[in-house]
């Protein structure tokens, strides 16, 4: 992801990240994806300011990747899990619909669940649990 990270002059910020048993490749799969959204869903002429995070509640490590991005429309944020569901045309952003669901299948493979939080155009977080054990 270097060269979008750079390319995009992105700043991605990162604490308190706990070791966790779980599959590598779908946790890589995972980051890999809302780190590149966010970047993909920047305002024009705004770097991406992202910051990644986790806390323990009732139990459950909770994860989140802040953006300042586009955002989302509260009446879109249930669509953005949906496979092949696109909320922007293909000629403004690249892509195939699929990403953010299989984020959910990973996390549910994990025993987790996974949400959106969203101002638009003001940025979206994107959190999801998983066990602490």
């Amino acid at each position: 992801m270097k060269s979008s990270i750079d390319e995009s002059n992105a700043i991605i910020e990162y604490e308190n990240l706990p070791t966790i048993e779980a599959n590598a490749t779908e946790m890589r799969q995972l980051f890999q994806n809302l780190i590149s959204n966010s970047i993909k869903f920047r305002k024009k002429d705004v770097n991406p300011k992202i910051k990644i995070a986790a806390v323990i509640e009732d139990k459950k490590w909770v994860f989140s990747v802040t953006d300042n991005g586009i955002g989302i429309k509260k009446e879109d944020t249930d669509k953005v899990f949906v496979i092949f569901k696109r909320l922007h045309n293909r000629n403004e952003y690249h892509g195939t619909g699929i990403g953010l669901s299989h984020c959910k299948k990973i996390i549910e493979h994990h025993n987790g669940r996974i949400w959106v939080e969203s101002k638009y155009n003001e940025g979206s977080t994107f959190k999801w649990t998983l066990p602490v054990n």
